[in-house]
């Protein structure tokens, strides 16, 4: 089967390969059902892919886990956040973010100041350390992001962000 170049798999300059262990050759009959049905598998395994070369990335740049670059981001976004918040805005449970935080205070790269109001719930921030990292690590990060939307439209990315938007709503309404 000969494939159009924006089949081929990409890579990505510099050490990372965009390329995952997946055939994705192999999936491409799946993908080319043209049948709704299918595609929340083909967007959960692109999620997959996506996460495959994000945690390459952190391993080669920051040495932190998926769950752990999560909290990095948010607080370099938000600046504070308690685990319920954090897990909320990863949509994961707080079990990861937990486990998350802890490791992330024990190397140093949170701060924890407890809540007189609520001792449960601590607030997070970055230390300097941790706002480093979240700089430097989110670079590659933001280069291979621009790298996948290089052959994209600006209209389609606004599909596809409204596509996404309306499956992450119809998911939160579902009971």
């Amino acid at each position: 089967m000969k494939l159009k170049k924006s089949q081929k798999s990409a890579r990505m300059p510099g050490k990372v390969s965009a390329r995952p262990a997946t055939d994705v050759i192999g999936l491409l009959p799946l993908y080319n059902k043209g049948n709704r049905s299918y595609f929340g598998y083909r967007m959960v395994v692109a999620a997959k892919m996506f996460d495959r070369v994000v945690s390459k990335l952190l391993a080669q740049h920051g040495e932190v886990s998926l769950p752990q670059w999560r909290v990095i981001t948010q607080l370099g976004v938000t600046t504070t956040g308690t685990v319920r918040s954090l897990a909320d805005g990863a949509a994961v449970d707080r079990a990861e973010m937990s486990r998350a935080t802890r490791e992330l205070l024990r190397r140093g790269l949170l701060n924890r100041r407890e809540d007189p109001a609520d001792k449960r719930s601590p607030q997070f921030t970055l230390t300097p350390s941790g706002r480093k990292l979240y700089r430097s690590v989110r670079k590659p990060i933001h280069e291979f992001i621009l790298h996948l939307m290089a052959d994209v439209s600006d209209r389609d990315l606004a599909a596809a962000d409204r596509v996404l938007w309306q499956i992450t709503c119809g998911c939160n309404n579902v009971t």
